[in-house]
């Protein structure tokens, strides 16, 4: 009796793989290697791209929070208004609330303003305000990320940007430095504390910046006694009199 024969089918020999298969096959393998190779290189420089992005938006605010102190505090501010002086003898030395609590709110409503954006108000949107700073969305060039100063503008631009997360709030602070025999010399600080979102690619982080910012400085003198401490009180000679010898 005969025996039936079976033949392999095509594209199933022994030999060579054909070249269709060995294409498909290296694309795949250098596709996912690729794609892991991003993933793991993206996590290892995203610490290093956000750490740099919150240190850009805590000068782009400190210079925003300069510029509003300058336009509604520095260039309006009347000393002798801002700082009430106890004239009765206690020598207490405070802010004007009612005056101090106006040019507040003028400051923070400008802050806000040239931060630009609250959480109802996406990043995204676009500004059309003169005063938006244009340096609030920022680009880091990629290369910074290597530390070496002739790479550090290279390579691909990662967008950074930033939006307001409540209220900026404030804070004063007085400070007094005795100068000699009931005088003063007084310092007028304001502290402001802003919240914001930082965003970049894939990542979002809050931070705080807090700035300080010297308002005015002046000296107060006060009246000066006939005698000081404990030290005895002079003698006063009378006019037409003599030293009895």
């Amino acid at each position: 009796m005969f025996r039936k024969r079976f033949r392999l089918k095509p594209g199933f020999s022994n030999g060579p793989l054909p070249t269709r298969y060995v294409i498909l096959i290296t694309f795949i393998f250098f596709s996912s290697t690729s794609l892991v190779s991003l993933w793991i290189v993206n996590k290892s420089i995203e610490p290093v791209i956000m750490d740099i992005a919150k240190n850009e938006i805590k000068r782009v605010a400190s210079e925003v929070i300069n510029d509003s102190v300058d336009k509604n505090i520095l260039k309006q501010l009347d000393k002798e208004e801002v700082v009430l002086y106890d004239k009765n003898g206690s020598g207490t030395i405070r802010f004007n609330p009612k005056y101090y609590s106006s040019i507040r709110a003028d400051t923070i409503k400008d802050i806000q303003k040239k931060l630009g954006l609250n959480e109802e108000n996406p990043f995204t949107k676009s500004q059309n305000t003169k005063d938006q700073f244009k340096s609030i969305v920022y680009y880091i060039p990629l290369g910074v990320v290597t530390g070496n100063a002739l790479l550090a503008n290279l390579g691909p631009k990662v967008p950074v940007k930033m939006s307001l997360v409540g209220d900026v709030d404030s804070t004063e602070r007085l400070k007094v430095t005795d100068t000699g025999i009931n005088s003063s010399y007084i310092e007028l600080f304001i502290n402001f504390t802003v919240n914001v979102k930082v965003v970049i690619p894939s990542l979002t982080a809050e931070t705080q910046v807090k700035h300080e910012v010297k308002i005015g400085d002046y000296l107060y003198p006060g009246k000066v006694p006939n005698y000081y401490g404990n030290m005895p009180a002079p003698a006063i000679i009378q006019p037409g009199t003599e030293e009895k010898k």
